[in-house]
């Protein structure tokens, strides 16, 4: 179902921006270094103002990962100002030839302001259901139906619908309705 009020949600859900980011190592030796490291840059982001969540990764043989949900780009951004961060960075990158990094990649992703939820994580009323339609891909000018064509429910009878903006299915209420900017 569509919404835009994600508070019953888990916090990768409630984030308006997330870090994406990889480092590929020139030696496990290197990957050491980065893992040393971590606690000092994880305790401050943890305590970072509009932190919500975050997971490291790795992937053979020599690249780890982060991801990081942050509550608004801004709180992201900030972070990134803070001393810890800085001086991880400045190993990182190294300033003589001795980077312990062969190349890596950052990517800022923000959150469209609307976006689904379903049973136990929807706010508005704990429903269980299927959306009607398909949000809009470039070049269409209305939502796709999931099955069926219109008026029919992938989910089955007695299933919360949406429909296209602007309109709304008899007995259904505002959180139901695509929200579009």
């Amino acid at each position: 179902m569509r919404s835009n009020d994600f508070s019953a949600a888990p916090p990768q859900a409630r984030a308006g921006s997330f870090f994406l980011g990889c480092n590929r190592y020139r030696s496990p030796l290197a990957m050491l270094g980065q893992i040393r490291r971590w606690p000092k840059l994880a305790r401050a982001l943890k305590h970072a103002p509009g932190y919500l969540w975050h997971r490291s990764y790795y992937e053979f043989p020599d690249r780890i990962g982060l991801l990081v949900a942050f509550a608004t780009r801004d709180d992201l951004l900030r972070f990134a100002r803070t001393p810890e961060h800085h001086t991880i960075m400045h190993w990182l990158v190294g300033g003589d030839g001795s980077s312990p990094a062969r190349g890596g990649f950052i990517r800022i992703l923000d959150a469209e302001e609307w976006g689904y939820t379903n049973g136990e994580f929807r706010a508005e009323d704990g429903r269980l259901g299927l959306i009607d339609r398909f949000s809009p891909v470039t070049g269409e000018s209305a939502d796709a139906p999931t099955t069926g064509g219109p008026g029919t429910s992938a989910a089955g009878p007695g299933t919360a619908v949406t429909a296209p903006a602007g309109t709304a299915p008899a007995g259904t209420s505002a959180a139901d309705r695509p929200v579009r900017s």
